[in-house]
């Protein structure tokens, strides 16, 4: 209606017309102009809604035997255009300074504005549980209005004091936004027995972008094993590279790039897990047409060490998928 002029005006040769008549033929474009300037930041206010979730923690309890933490969260959910996606093969929880195995999350119940789950993860060096920060990294979305959606995760740490005293549990949360998500999807320790000091190593990379679904290559051009801030190897070409085949990154949980380490200095005995890993990989990234250098590192990787009855051991990684760290560079060279 309001591309349709309300009013008249006199023709070129007849006479001039007054502004109340430019004011009238005018209106409707402005007014049209003014709709669609207050609907556009309308939609932008929405855009940058406070991400922030709030949560409590219901109860904390550990199994002795398992060295395994049990604890129960209320979420109460954020704006209606941030969603968090409650699935332990992607999620990340450091307890303490380590990077803990999340074996099981449930999603148990949902209300309108408020989503209760649990967790379970490997107690890793911290069994009292008291004056210890609990991180716990969710894959979230942010549907926008005005841009392209955003993919990401919530940060949420809280600080637990006392198990006893849940109410004076402090949690905070925020939402990053990531384009690319990267895990150390395995480890496996192959090469070595009882009689060796020495085993072959490959970690296993999957990328994921779950909400923009671009399709992403990787290739591998350096990677080196670490243990704490010493270098134990330098890595080999991939055994498995997918730069140059495209995939839709949402839907494989399967390695997009392997790296192997040769002659690795086994750092226990059968029976032990091995924590203080870090893998560190320089990796280039095409996706949908744009080219990256990346940085990765993927910090504190659990190995379980076991012996088949032929003596022959192998490893694990403990747990799911271990979330990787990364840094966008100008090439290909890794520093520490």
């Amino acid at each position: 209606w309001w591309s349709r002029p309300i009013a008249t005006l006199p023709a070129p040769g007849d006479r001039k017309a007054t502004s109340k008549e430019l004011a009238a033929y005018f209106s409707p474009l402005w007014g049209g102009l003014l709709t669609a300037i207050a609907m556009f930041l309308i939609f932008l206010f929405a855009d940058e809604a406070d991400p922030h979730a709030k949560l409590s923690i219901q109860s904390i309890a550990i199994s002795p035997s398992t060295a395994t933490y049990h604890v129960d969260v209320l979420v109460r959910n954020p704006s209606s255009r941030y969603s968090i996606y409650y699935d332990d093969r992607d999620a990340s929880v450091r307890f303490g300074h380590v990077n803990v195995a999340v074996f099981k999350m449930i999603r148990e119940r949902s209300y309108r504005d408020h989503t209760a789950f649990s967790l379970a993860f490997d107690a890793g060096e911290v069994i009292n549980g008291t004056d210890v920060e609990l991180h716990i990294k969710l894959r979230g979305m942010h549907e926008r209005y005005i841009d392209y959606d955003e993919a990401g995760h919530f940060d949420i740490t809280c600080h637990i004091r006392s198990k006893e005293n849940i109410e004076k549990i402090n949690c905070h949360s925020g939402f990053t936004h990531m384009r690319m998500l990267l895990f150390a999807s395995s480890v496996t320790v192959s090469n070595a027995n009882t009689n060796t000091s020495t085993a072959d190593w490959r970690v296993g990379l999957v990328a994921k972008s779950p909400v923009t679904r671009c399709k992403i290559s990787l290739h591998t051009s350096k990677s080196r094993l670490l243990r704490g801030d010493h270098e134990v190897v330098s890595g080999s070409a991939p055994w498995l590279d997918g730069f140059g085949q495209f995939f839709t990154s949402d839907n494989t949980y399967e390695p997009a790039t392997s790296v192997d380490f040769k002659g690795v200095e086994m750092p226990g005995v059968v029976g032990d897990l091995v924590r203080g890993y870090k893998v560190e990989i320089a990796i280039a990234v095409k996706a949908d047409g744009e080219h990256v250098f990346l940085i990765v590192l993927c910090g504190d990787l659990p190995v379980k060490l076991t012996a088949d009855p032929k003596g022959n051991v192998i490893g694990s990684l403990l747990g799911n998928m271990k979330r990787c760290e990364y840094v966008v560079g100008d090439n290909l060279n890794i520093h520490v």
